[in-house]
């Protein structure tokens, strides 16, 4: 994909880049979620290309995007998680190979030599973004890479007013995610406790992964943290117009329904304002 070369891309370091088996494991555990990324294929497909996703990851959705005829540029921070995504590309035909391009980059300082139909957040990325000046940051960045009414469509989850009603705001108890998988060590599986910051608006995520040996007992565990900022409705809606966006839908889930109060997902639709 000629073009696309960034004109300014930082790089970012993080857990993936620390720890470089986490990102196939990452991949692993993600390979059958596929509810979000029909949304956003289906978005990729049917409002213009080229498109740009941000935090790409291993390339979940950015492969899928090829794979439906679109043409799409993945940009990540982190190397390794990179790697995972080119490895995977290099699977795929010819025809949908050629399709994808894949950079390593900040989403708050980048530029790229031409525009983009659309930019894309899936996975809830933008909550990565922990400061205001950070989220303006990425959502100028993004401005400036899209065409006149181009558009950003992105996912965040929509935080349980239970738990943050809550007089007691130590970790939660762990559970299970749902997920595990299994190489040739045999399965592991994916655990979870989380910590609400009400003060700071940030959720302290410590993901554990456990690895049993064939009678199911635990010989080892891995511990990954996550720190994520989360919003609410009309804090997104002030980012979005101070940042220069007109909003185009809300959603509270994949099959496009209203968001309401039992969503467990804002999925929001904006156009660059000129």
């Amino acid at each position: 994909m000629t073009g696309y070369l960034p004109v300014v891309v930082i790089g970012g370091s993080d857990y993936y880049d620390k720890t470089p088996a986490a990102a196939a494991r990452y991949d692993a555990l993600h390979a059958t979620q596929t509810e979000d990324t029909a949304f956003y294929v289906e978005e990729a497909q049917n409002h213009g290309a080229p498109v740009l996703e941000i935090g790409c990851g291993t390339g979940r959705v950015t492969q899928a995007i090829a794979e439906a005829g679109v043409r799409v540029v993945g940009i990540d921070s982190s190397a390794h998680m990179l790697e995972v995504a080119a490895s995977k590309r290099s699977r795929v035909p010819d025809d949908v190979r050629k399709r994808i391009a894949l950079v390593r980059g900040d989403m708050r300082r980048f530029a790229f030599r031409r525009t983009f139909a659309q930019v894309l957040m899936p996975y809830r990325v933008f909550q990565s973004m922990l400061e205001v000046g950070d989220q303006l940051a990425a959502l100028a960045a993004i401005r400036s890479a899209l065409v006149s009414k181009g558009r950003l469509v992105f996912n965040v989850f929509d935080p349980r007013v239970d738990l943050l009603a809550g007089d007691d705001h130590d970790p939660l108890p762990v559970q299970d995610s749902g997920r595990e998988y299994r190489d040739d060590r045999g399965r592991v599986r994916e655990r979870f406790t989380v910590r609400y910051d009400l003060p700071a608006q940030l959720l302290d995520v410590t993901f554990i992964y456990e690895r049993l040996d064939n009678a199911g007992v635990v010989v080892a565990r891995d511990f990954e943290p996550l720190r994520l900022r989360y919003f609410h409705r009309f804090e997104i809606e002030h980012l979005l117009h101070r940042a220069g966006y007109e909003i185009e839908a809300l959603y509270g889930g994949w099959e496009r329904q209203p968001f309401d109060r039992n969503g467990q997902e804002m999925i929001w639709i904006a156009r660059r304002s000129d």
